[in-house]
């Protein structure tokens, strides 16, 4: 299979990590949700199916497990990552960064939340690792349709309420800084 860029179907998005690399895979990525019963959806497994067995039988191996959709309820959840950092063929790495554009092609810079309306530009790229062989969707580029802006990170529950308002600085003592590490002097708890 040749690498061609592709455009997904518009759809709500979930596991939204575009601005900045997954903290703990340190790949961007993206999720895309279609109705299971959706010709889309049916479509789209199709041919990613077709990648696959093509990939199959040119390796001669057997299908991974892992495939780049799963079904979750009433819903397909495809499934789009990215390296951070690329190595190119002259051994030098460089960091990868994801396009994001608005419904007019106009680059923005806004942090997608779930639920957000988005197409997704990719490359469907074949792999045969471990005697395993499969697809993975890499894309490069989100292009947000109707906008629901992440909200951050909270999850006390808590919304803002009248009432007391402290004058210490507005830090989070639970949370330690990327700038700060834990000596080794410290316990766990």
């Amino acid at each position: 299979m040749a690498v061609t860029k592709m455009v997904s179907p518009k759809a709500k998005c979930k596991w939204v990590n575009v601005k900045r690399p997954h903290p703990d895979y340190d790949v961007y990525q993206i999720n895309l949700l279609l109705p299971a019963k959706s010709k889309q959806a049916k479509d789209w497994m199709a041919q990613i199916d077709n990648w696959i067995a093509e990939e199959v039988k040119s390796s001669g191996k057997k299908p991974s497990e892992y495939v780049p959709y799963k079904e979750d309820g009433d819903d397909i959840i495809f499934k789009f990552k990215q390296k951070a950092s690329i190595r190119g063929k002259n051994g030098e790495s460089r960091d990868v960064k994801i396009m994001v554009v608005d419904s007019q092609m106009k680059p923005c810079n806004v942090d997608i939340g779930w639920g957000s309306t988005v197409k997704v530009s990719y490359s469907p790229i074949p792999y045969t690792v471990n005697g395993k062989s499969g697809v993975t969707m890499y894309f490069n580029a989100v292009q947000v349709i109707d906008l629901v802006e992440y909200e951050g990170s909270d999850t006390s529950g808590f919304a803002k309420e009248e009432g007391f308002i402290s004058e210490e600085p507005s830090e989070n003592p639970f949370v330690t800084s990327e700038d700060e590490s834990t000596s080794d002097d410290e316990e766990d708890f």
